[in-house]
């Protein structure tokens, strides 16, 4: 499984999310969603978790951390396509790292696509 990463978001999504966009991250964290996975990661070292819960300033929080294969990053694109124009504020919405690296990519929001930022490892 060499094309394992760790996939890690948080980021908060606003008050006017329409309730069908709710629906489908909840989705996602259950059952065999992106987001479902729990306990010990596989490869990526660490726990998988999920969490989504309403904030005190309105809206939602979401944070999760999974372990991703290169296969799913279309269904992630999609997703984080669905929840960009909701996202509190845009820009950074979370960092994927190969299984075999140091240093995560940042995923960053930008005019409507996700851009994937390599880090200085230095």
């Amino acid at each position: 499984m060499a094309d394992l990463y760790a996939l890690d978001l948080a980021f908060d999504l606003l008050d006017t999310t329409p309730d069908d966009v709710l629906a489908e991250v909840r989705r996602q964290l259950t059952g065999d969603g992106l987001f479902a996975a729990r306990g010990p990661a596989w490869q990526v070292g660490g726990m998988l978790v999920g969490e989504f819960a309403p904030t005190d300033r309105g809206g939602w929080a979401l944070t999760t951390r999974q372990e991703v294969h290169e296969e799913q990053f279309p269904d992630l694109e999609d997703l984080l396509l669905l929840l960009a124009p909701h996202v509190r504020p845009p820009g950074p919405v979370g960092r994927l790292r190969h299984h075999e690296h140091e240093s995560p990519d940042l995923l960053v929001l930008r005019e409507g696509r996700v851009v994937q930022l390599a880090l200085d490892p230095r």
